[in-house]
């Protein structure tokens, strides 16, 4: 019994290895029509493409917009579960049919993403092509919608044959090409003060994200049933091994995804702003303004860390479900007892999770081993995919 889950486990994670080593290979494959050593002077001028690129790895391939599509579908997909009554009818009454409808809105709208997204890439890099016109740009936009779609069912493929989620995975694999890039960086390193402080810094926003990522609060729970019984030992049991998980941190990635694109769109509103009125003495570089959106960065992580949180959780919610089960949260009375105690500990939890996420975030902004192809963003994506298929092999090997 244990070989043939070995043996099943051994072709998932050769079927997982095979479709990256795929999605790899096409990476250097280019569009046509882009001559690609005039996108390292654009990608200099225009911020709006480095979402696309790696560092030196610059070339405008049919994955370039790869799994960032799904992910925005993704995210809609889970805001419109917790806000619009139609789509959590879908999850929660439905059943699988519901999952398959929620599933097949979301390949629509990583589509529609795919579109916008790949119109925003061709006439962004319209002023390095010398024939253009706009049977060039569809064919640019289709390339690329294409190959976002492949990525998308390279995706899934993962996630129903492979390990893990496929969508991490793929997302994962493409922060780890960013590596030798930054690899040659550690061979200039002197070592001194500023060394030793960026190997502990580095190491101690490490350890953070792992313990962010798996820490827990339990909530012990108890049957209506169990609520009669007198054995102080199946008490004991009950505490033990029944209870409700809450995470410090549910959005992972998305508060600091969030506050550094509001951060961005303030920066440029206030510099545009100083240009309109000649203000040439204080500048978008200088130490207070820095200080200020450093500042502002953190209160925006916190800010969304808890909205993100009671977005995804709703307290309400889950006290109808409890209640449905014949299930109560220990010492606490069903109804709205339960609503206003799962909000206390959701809004302590978010606060608590924000604040850790923003001070990692912050040290990791004054670690030079970081770069722009690798910061704590990465780090806690590196992190989660692998901690979700240690479990995911562990349960297996159960």
């Amino acid at each position: 019994m244990q070989s043939r889950k070995n043996n099943s486990l051994i072709k998932k994670l050769v079927f997982t290895i095979f479709i990256i080593a795929i999605l790899r290979f096409i990476n250097f494959i280019p569009i046509p029509y882009v001559e690609q050593q005039n996108i390292i002077n654009l990608l200099n001028s225009n911020s709006s493409l480095q979402l696309f690129f790696n560092n030196k790895n610059l070339i405008l391939n049919i994955f370039s917009i790869g799994i960032v599509p799904t992910l925005n579908a993704s995210i809609l997909m889970q805001f419109l579960i917790n806000s619009v009554s139609y789509f959590k009818k879908l999850q929660k009454e439905e059943g699988q049919t519901g999952t398959q409808k929620i599933k097949q809105i979301t390949r629509y709208l990583t589509l529609i993403f795919a579109i916008f997204q790949s119109f925003s890439v061709a006439f962004t890099i319209k002023p390095i092509l010398f024939n253009w016109n706009i049977d060039i740009c569809f064919e640019i936009v289709l390339l690329l919608t294409t190959g976002s779609m492949i990525v998308l069912w390279l995706s899934d493929l993962i996630s129903e044959i492979g390990v893990g989620n496929g969508s991490s995975i793929v997302l994962a694999t493409n922060i780890i090409a960013t590596l030798p890039n930054i690899l040659p960086k550690f061979n200039e390193v002197h070592f001194n003060f500023i060394t030793l402080y960026n190997f502990f810094a580095f190491l101690f926003v490490i350890l953070g994200i792992i313990y962010i990522q798996e820490t827990i609060k339990k909530i012990p729970l108890i049957t209506i049933n169990q609520l009669y019984r007198e054995n102080k030992q199946d008490k004991r049991k009950i505490r033990q091994f029944s209870y409700l998980p809450l995470k410090l941190t549910q959005g992972a990635v998305m508060p600091i995804i969030f506050s550094s694109v509001i951060l961005a769109f303030l920066k440029s509103l206030i510099t545009n702003l100083f240009n309109i009125f000649n203000v040439t003495f204080f500048t978008v570089q200088s130490l207070s303004i820095k200080f200020f959106f450093t500042f502002l960065n953190f209160i925006f992580i916190v800010f969304f860390n808890q909205l993100y949180s009671n977005l995804i959780i709703n307290s309400k919610e889950i006290a109808k479900d409890l209640n449905k089960k014949g299930v109560a949260i220990e010492n606490i009375r069903p109804g709205k007892n339960t609503v206003k105690y799962l909000k206390k500990i959701i809004n302590r939890l978010s606060i608590l999770g924000g604040i850790s996420l923003g001070l990692l975030n912050f040290i990791s902004q004054t670690n030079s081993v970081y770069s722009s192809g690798f910061n704590i963003t990465s780090l806690i994506i590196l992190i989660g995919v692998s901690s979700e298929i240690s479990r995911k092999i562990e349960d297996r090997n159960m």
